[in-house]
């Protein structure tokens, strides 16, 4: 093609408004790598967590529990048949001092033949005779220390029969007018007995012990 001919074609097209094509974003893949373009501001909803760290935490360290302190500690000072707490009839007296943690020195007169222990560290109301220097029975009587079944002096005669049924034999007192024996023999067949003392209606004073001892009507001397 001329030149003339360019020029007219030029004409024409000022003249005749020729159309020019545009390229539209979806006829394309492309990207334009020569434009800049910029990031959009990062807001706080965008910033993505941190991965927390999946090695598990040392477990805490608890401290060690406490030990109780018992040095002070009164032992369960209950009757039984064979004794009280933890002093049993037949003991000697060195053995029920360890026993009660000391309280208990051998009766003032000497451990041969009859006497009762000195005690320091006991309820009150509370006496063991001892016999050739071993605890021959417990005598509680007065105070509220009660039996390992509740018993205690003032109790009804009935309420003794109650606690201990069949296993309770009364025996008319020897010097009460109309008072008794209550004497409560064990379950395992033992010659260990609980003795209440009535007054006919209620109990006065009571002893435990193994026999023959625990059945001695009088006290030592």
């Amino acid at each position: 093609m001329t030149k003339s001919s360019y020029g007219a074609l030029a004409l024409i097209c000022i003249l005749g408004g020729c159309s020019v094509k545009t390229e539209k974003a979806t006829d394309t893949l492309a990207v334009d790598t020569t434009s800049t373009v910029t990031p959009p501001a990062t807001t706080g909803a965008d910033v993505q967590p941190a991965t927390p760290s999946t090695q598990n935490p040392p477990p805490a360290r608890m401290p060690a529990p406490a030990t109780p302190d018992t040095s002070s500690r009164t032992p369960d000072m209950t009757v039984t048949e064979y004794g009280i707490g933890p002093v049993r009839a037949g003991m000697t007296v060195a053995q029920a001092a360890q026993a009660m943690g000391g309280g208990i020195a051998p009766p003032r007169g000497g451990s041969s033949g009859c006497g009762y222990a000195v005690l320091t560290k006991a309820p009150p109301g509370l006496a063991m005779m001892v016999e050739n220097g071993k605890i021959a029975r417990v005598e509680v009587r007065s105070g509220r220390t009660p039996t390992s079944l509740g018993a205690r002096i003032g109790d009804s005669e009935s309420r003794i029969k109650s606690l201990y049924g069949s296993r309770v034999a009364s025996t008319p007192h020897k010097y009460v007018q109309g008072g008794h024996y209550l004497t409560v023999t064990p379950a395992d067949g033992s010659s260990n007995r609980i003795v209440f003392e009535t007054d006919g209606k209620v109990v006065t004073e009571f002893r435990s012990g193994g026999q023959p001892a625990v059945e001695y009507v009088e006290r030592c001397g």
